[in-house]
């Protein structure tokens, strides 16, 4: 199986069965045929089936100890020869999971299917782990479970690849038909089959345009769905996150689930990790978001603007602005760009939101200078993500006084007069070294703290209006416009020469496409869709799109790793 595209763990894939090929996530039935269960004692001839399920024995999901050891002593000792897909039986005894995947990995198995899977989701960190377990060991593997249509979305997303429809029969023996609301609400009239390819049709649609968490969420029909994503979202995140690309688009926050999605994480990691204030602050500004993005282009902060402008006059660019959101807690002014988002503003904010806001705000602040003054124009639960913040730090924060809302008549001259408090200068080398950060900062967020300084430093070139082009040296590094960037082999030499980051090593002439069975190393920070340096013997070679997650280029053996765009 070759992955095509990732979101999380959901993979859209392309699989080969001999002459013919078919993509994922798909029917087990429909796009091919899986052969019946088979006992200990099957037929010599495997039959003529495009995934031919290996002899086994049937595990339960409670079985103790000791049978499971004598169960795989004995399938150890089977002939696999002619077969292509594994039982893998779902255990609560996960001790046991490795045994099994040393059978998997000697015999080379193109499928696994995950037994037991109707109690298994009612079991929800046995069913996340061991989905985990088996992605992360066998990249290239197809994951095969019988589930009801309404788990579709969220196996998907955890990293099912197909589901095997004999089972639904037994509805449509029953005169149940399937909704979207099932198993609460049930349509009259059998429609297993028809509404199990719907749905993966659905799947695949928000595989392929960036919404299958979106779909995941909408999605909720049983204690089950919600149990399983919130143990993945609070006790896997990690896993979610290394598949999931940078968000190009907006993310659409519907539940209390969506804010604890993997951009959320990351984005308040990259925020601790990768943002630093620019050196020349000598006032920090805390402002609340607005429902416009980016921010810059709203009403509420073009006054706010203004009313700095009036104030600071050329001062204003040594000022650093913070804006306060849910559910990415801060987002530095350059990078407003990036947090492409959209949620319900009703001015509740539950402890989940406002707790780690005021953390990641506590975090931010402590990076700059402990003399930089603080001013907060803000209304609502931001006051109170502030006032916590100060306490956390020991950071004293002023207040401007706020009626009616931060842009009244009134709270715009309080905003003005605090700010005429301090008397700032900035001068033309200020006004200059802020545009160059404006353009850093989106750097900074893609590959790392000191990236921006690599393809942009003080004696670098900024060419163009809206397409803005890089130089240094009169060599091209790289583009920016509106927080969107590309990188030029130079550009990413400059990258890797400073923060070794973002590289895909290989030990050939690069012609075409990185294929992973090609890749020797890759920087696990990598996630798909990242702009990625193909780096031989020290030299960036070309520069590329990632298909895959650095650390699946090295596991998988199959498909293309880094589609590469620009060689050097």
């Amino acid at each position: 199986m070759e992955v095509l595209k990732h979101e999380g763990p959901g993979r859209l894939g392309l699989v080969r069965v001999g002459d013919y090929s078919f993509r994922t996530p798909a029917l087990a039935g429909v796009d091919f045929t899986l052969s019946p269960f088979n006992s200990f004692f099957h037929p010599d001839e495997p039959g003529n089936y495009d995934f031919n399920l290996a002899p086994s024995i049937p595990l339960g999901f409670y079985t103790p100890g000791e049978i499971i050891e004598k169960a795989i002593g004995r399938l150890w000792s089977v002939n696999y020869g002619g077969f292509n897909a594994f039982y893998l039986p779902a255990l609560r005894r996960t001790e046991y999971l490795g045994e099994f995947f040393k059978i998997i990995e000697r015999h080379g198995f193109e499928a696994v299917y995950l037994g037991n899977s109707k109690i298994l989701i009612k079991e929800y960190r046995y069913f996340v782990r061991i989905l985990r377990e088996l992605r992360e060991r066998f990249p290239n593997v197809m994951i095969i479970t019988d589930l009801e249509p309404f788990f579709y979305p969220l196996a998907v997303y955890l990293g099912v690849d197909a589901f095997d429809t004999r089972s639904l029969k037994l509805y449509d023996f029953e005169g149940k038909g399937f909704t979207q609301f099932s198993p609460f609400l049930w349509s009259d009239g059998p429609n297993s089959l028809d509404f199990a390819k719907k749905t993966i049709l659905e799947v695949r649609k928000a595989l392929e345009e960036g919404k299958l968490r979106y779909l995941v969420e909408n999605y909720f029909p049983t204690q089950y769905h919600a149990g399983i994503l919130r143990i993945a979202d609070l006790e896997h995140s990690d896993y979610l996150e290394k598949y999931t690309p940078i968000q190009k688009e907006t993310v659409y926050f519907i539940s209390d689930a969506s804010i604890r999605r993997p951009e959320v994480k990351r984005w308040h990691s990259r925020v601790k990790e990768r943002f630093v204030p620019p050196k020349n602050t000598e006032l920090v500004l805390l402002f609340p978001c607005s429902a416009k993005k980016p921010y810059s282009l709203s009403r509420s902060h073009t006054l706010y603007r203004k009313a700095m402008k009036e104030a600071l006059g050329s001062g204003i660019s040594k000022v650093h602005e913070l804006i306060l959101t849910s559910p990415f807690g801060v987002v530095p002014r350059e990078w407003e760009w990036l947090a492409k988002y959209d949620i319900v503003v009703t001015g509740h904010w539950g402890e989940e939101e406002i707790k780690p806001a005021a953390e990641l705000l506590a975090r931010t602040l402590e990076k700059y200078p402990k003399d930089v003054p603080i001013v907060a124009h803000l209304d609502e639960a931001y006051v109170e993500i502030a006032r916590l913040a100060s306490e956390m730090t020991g950071r004293e924060i002023i207040f401007t006084e706020v009626k009616n809302g931060t842009t009244s008549g009134e709270s715009l001259g309080s905003l003005t007069e605090t700010l005429k408090e301090f008397q700032l200068e900035g001068t033309k080398e200020d006004r200059a070294y802020r545009y160059f950060e404006d353009i850093r900062k989106a750097f900074d967020f893609y590959f790392g703290a000191g990236a921006g300084e690599a393809v942009l430093p003080e004696n670098g070139q900024v060419k163009g209006s809206k397409m803005l082009r890089l130089f240094v040296d009169d060599q091209q590094t790289g583009t920016f416009e509106d927080g969107v960037i590309s990188v030029t082999p130079f550009g990413m030499q400059r990258i890797y020469d400073r923060l070794k980051a973002y590289w895909v090593k290989i030990d050939f002439e690069l012609r075409g496409d990185v294929f992973a069975v090609g890749v020797n190393e890759a920087d696990e920070r990598i996630r798909p869709e990242d702009i990625v340096g193909i780096v031989r013997d020290g030299k960036v070679v070309g520069v590329g799109k990632a298909v895959l997650s650095g650390e699946e280029m090295v596991r998988a053996k199959k498909g293309v790793a880094v589609k590469v765009r620009k060689r050097a």
